[in-house]
């Protein structure tokens, strides 16, 4: 039932606001295509053959961060483009520390659940967090304290918890502390940049709380329709809020509850990753991450002694 609110709630903003039909249209159009894959899944695709389209592309990712961290640390002049400026953080081909951090998140715990013991996957696992510890992304930090906490659990695994807490106060004392404010742990202008961010977010519910303003229809409303951070708030479940009402809100809510109980340890983890990294960023709604999160369903509906 989101999809018929979104779409009820785009259609209605685009009559009363006059906004560009055909672009908000293509948005949503993409949502419903990546909905169909779960519905509808390709079945031409060996199960072995997808795990390692996937382990491949995300861990080519992996290997283009750590390219561009080392060759290429200064991106502040792509701030000219409308793009944050970024220096001294692996960004990678994204060029977002926050989302790549996110992603490369995803692939640990894709690794971890889905890959052998043995030295390849110790190897994946080594470089992917050692490029994850290079965004100096706070955020997905947290995520990974949280998360390893909650395998740790469901697993009866204590060390697991254990070996990631101390990973993780490890990296924050000895990770290079270079020229930057990004590079800052203890910075306070991205926490006061949120705090203003999330106003402006209450403050946009509050013209629609009912329909919202329509699916990807954010730009139009904001003071910065060029920036490529302006198609949503620093927190997904807000962007949803404020575009499709107290309606779609409910709906992706339910939708997404009736997800996790429904899934295995492996979805589950993923998604509270993303939950939990969707409170500082519109993790949810990144069209990378949500092709990700489908794929990683995709990947799990082909096997059969899966939940999913």
């Amino acid at each position: 039932m989101f999809i018929p609110i979104a779409l009820a709630s785009l259609l209605i903003n685009l009559y009363f606001h006059h906004l560009p039909l055909l672009k908000s249209f293509f948005y949503f159009t993409r949502l419903i295509s990546f909905l169909l894959l779960i519905i509808f899944p390709p079945t031409y695709i060996p199960h072995k053959n997808l795990q390692k389209y996937l382990i491949i592309s995300l861990f080519s990712c992996v290997i283009f961060g750590l390219i561009q961290y080392f060759f290429w640390p200064d991106l502040t002049y792509f701030n000219s483009q409308n793009w944050d400026p970024h220096l001294n953080r692996l960004v990678g081909s994204f060029l977002d520390p926050t989302f790549t951090a996110l992603i490369y998140l995803l692939f640990l715990i894709f690794i971890f659940f889905n890959y052998p013991k043995s030295h390849i996957k110790n190897i994946l696992i080594s470089l992917t967090y050692f490029a994850l510890a290079l965004t100096y992304s706070r955020s997905t930090y947290l995520a990974l304290f949280i998360i390893s906490f909650f395998v740790s659990s469901k697993l009866r695994r204590p060390n697991l918890f254990i070996f990631t807490t101390i990973l993780l106060i490890l990296t924050i004392t000895f990770l290079p502390k270079p020229y930057g404010e990004g590079t800052k742990l203890d910075r306070t202008s991205s926490i006061y940049a949120k705090v203003q961010n999330y106003k402006q977010a209450f403050n946009t519910i509050k013209q629609s709380p009912v329909i919202g303003l329509g699916y990807n229809t954010l730009p139009h409303f904001k003071d910065t329709p060029t920036n490529h951070s302006n198609s949503g708030f620093d927190n997904s479940f807000l962007t949803i809020f404020a575009t499709t009402g107290i309606l779609g809100f409910i709906l992706f809510t339910k939708g997404f509850f009736y997800l996790y109980r429904q899934s295995s340890i492996f979805i589950q983890t993923i998604l509270l990753a993303t939950t939990i990294h969707s409170f500082f960023a519109n993790s949810f709604l990144y069209v990378w991450i949500l092709f990700l999160l489908i794929s990683f369903l995709i990947y799990f509906q082909s096997t059969k002694d899966h939940k999913l």
